[in-house]
């Protein structure tokens, strides 16, 4: 199953829907809901989890996947994650570092990770972000015992 955040429009990139109908996924979700923590949690529990589906792929509107995403798709793992271009260019130094604009797991991951799936975790003051929802999500994953794999890459034009 492929599930698209695409807030505010439900726009997607081009790129994204020839990527996916080359891939013939079997079921595309969109959804769209403001803050991007609630989204991803919501496309979990009401999307992800009820359905009969055992993989997913999560991507955001503005990932463009490529002939270097192949890799991602064929990388072994239950939690799988494709480098993109972010703003900050130390975001992808961990080696276990997984973003949400495009990643996949297998339905037991997200069954191991209580909800919140994602969260944002900000500074004690509450005047910064200190972890993004990304890396909750990936915390909660590694404590439940599920290793981040990162394989590919995508390109991430933001608007």
């Amino acid at each position: 199953m492929l599930l698209i955040a695409a807030w505010p429009e439900k726009l997607v990139a081009p790129e994204l829907i020839i990527w996916a109908m080359e891939h013939r996924f079997r079921r595309i979700q969109w959804y769209s809901k403001r803050y991007v923590e609630c989204a991803y949690n919501e496309a979990v529990k009401t999307l992800a989890l009820p359905s009969d589906c055992e993989h997913f792929i999560f991507a955001d509107h503005d990932v463009r996947p490529g002939p270097r995403t192949v890799p991602f798709l064929e990388a072994e793992g239950k939690l799988v994650a494709c480098e993109y271009p972010l703003s900050n260019d130390k975001s992808w130094d961990d080696p276990q570092a997984m973003h949400t604009g495009l990643w996949r797991c297998d339905r037991e991951v997200l069954e191991a990770v209580q909800p919140p799936w994602f969260e944002r975790v900000l500074t004690p003051d509450g005047t910064r972000e200190h972890r993004c929802v990304c890396m909750y999500f990936r915390d909660k994953a590694k404590a439940a015992g599920y290793e981040v794999v990162r394989a590919g890459w995508a390109s991430h034009k933001p608007r």
